[in-house]
């Protein structure tokens, strides 16, 4: 079993994003779709750090409020309801993220090259009230085409599980396969920095796959394992394709749920045994 050795931010970063469940009696999927969008938006703003500003998040959610979706998906083979909500994030052919995501300090090698990764960001989740961060949320950055989990390879798709007030989980393996579908309507949502001009598309995602996740510890102490099954869902989204790209200070991450998942996922913030 791997264990993960956490640092103090990423734990202080669970504890806010997990903090008090609804009390309620509404069920995790039975609220309107601006309530439960809400709910996310505290979910993913408290997180802190890399994350969409509340402005920038609403401005999406506000957007894809009609079109919200609720797929059905296995957390240990147990059905679950949930909300669903896709992006994506299209760059020009040829972009470089050492001519975007600039940093002077430590500048590329030259004639090295690395094109934009995780551009598709999906995002799951179950909540009783709009004034609380959800029940149950599940973050995956991933990319179009089928991605791997596998955290031995470079750049592997993220999946992030956050469960009840104390329990984290992070993906170890698995395969995801996903398609987007653009529509013919145009959606209006802040471009991201790097943009310099891009369009919005409302699209059709789906997905298809399975993934195992192990808890993070505190200690070298087995955690619990988790697998979540993901059958053929659909769901309604935006397509932010950057038509130009302009460059940022390194620190301006990518993406708006890609921003908030890297806030727990950031390499630094645990180190990974070569073996489990």
């Amino acid at each position: 079993m791997k264990s993960y050795h956490c640092k103090a931010g990423l734990i202080g970063a669970l504890a806010i994003l997990s903090a008090a469940c609804g009390s309620d009696s509404t069920g995790p999927t039975s609220l309107d779709a601006a309530s439960a969008l809400h709910s996310l938006s505290l979910g993913l703003n408290q997180i802190g750090g890399a994350t969409p500003t509340e402005a920038e998040a609403n401005a999406v959610f506000d957007a894809i409020a009609p079109s919200l979706a609720i797929v059905n998906v296995t957390i240990d083979g147990a059905s679950q309801g949930m909300y669903a909500l896709g992006l994506r994030e299209s760059f020009p052919a040829g972009t470089c993220e050492e001519n975007v995501f600039v940093d002077p300090q430590f500048p590329p090698m030259p004639g090295v090259c690395t094109p934009p990764s995780l551009g598709v960001a999906i995002l799951l989740w179950q909540t009783r009230s709009a004034s609380e961060p959800p029940d149950k949320l599940i973050l995956l950055a991933t990319d179009v085409g089928t991605t791997n989990f596998d955290f031995s390879q470079d750049f592997p798709a993220i999946a992030i599980y956050v469960e009840g007030q104390d329990k984290l989980f992070g993906s170890e393996s698995g395969t995801l396969t996903t398609q987007v579908t653009p529509g013919t309507q145009s959606c209006n949502v802040p471009l991201p920095p790097y943009a310099k001009s891009g369009t919005c598309t409302f699209s059709t995602f789906t997905s298809q796959g399975s993934i195992a996740l192990d808890e993070f510890t505190l200690n070298e102490s087995a955690g619990a394992t988790v697998a979540l099954g993901i059958p053929s869902i659909t769901l309604s989204g935006l397509w932010i394709n950057i038509t130009e790209v302009q460059p940022v200070a390194a620190v301006a991450i990518r993406g708006l749920a890609v921003r908030a998942i890297s806030r727990l996922t950031a390499r630094e913030h645990y180190k990974l045994p070569a073996t489990r």
